[in-house]
């Protein structure tokens, strides 16, 4: 699967799942604009923290500063939830939900539906293969010769 295609489809599943947050919640706390809005920023940090993710991965062949990706998605999360959760607690919870929505998108999409819906081959499995290992002993090291 290109990497167009996988992110779409990534994206599209995590909106989706975010509405499933949203009709669950209904029945539960009643409709809350905060919750909603908290919803709905949660879900746009985790899709562009997942954006600045794949743009990172595929920069340099993969081999992009993926510490420093690191901090600055923690960061984004961190001040999108602060703000929502200082607003008001249904807002935060709402944001919680929305972060959550792209990790249990995935594990319904890629874990769920390919597996037993549409039985197809999990584009994320590639542990099916054999694995090439490097040989250590093709590195002279200085420290293994006392």
């Amino acid at each position: 699967m290109d990497l167009k295609g996988f992110r779409k489809e990534i994206i599209i599943t995590t909106i989706c799942m975010a509405g499933l947050a949203e009709l669950i919640s209904l029945p539960v706390i009643g409709p809350s604009l905060p919750f909603l809005i908290g919803l709905a920023a949660g879900t746009a940090v985790t899709i562009l923290c997942f954006e600045i993710l794949a743009k990172i991965g595929v920069r340099q062949g993969g081999t992009g500063p993926m510490v420093g990706g690191y901090f600055v998605r923690m960061l984004l999360y961190g001040a999108v939830f602060f703000i929502c959760i200082r607003w008001k607690v249904a807002c935060g919870f709402g944001c919680l939900a929305g972060i959550l929505s792209l990790h249990f998108g995935i594990l319904v999409l890629y874990g769920i539906v390919y597996k037993f819906i549409l039985k197809k081959e999990n584009p994320l499995n590639d542990w099916t293969g054999p694995k090439e290992w490097n040989d250590l002993s093709v590195y002279d090291d200085e420290d293994d010769d006392w």
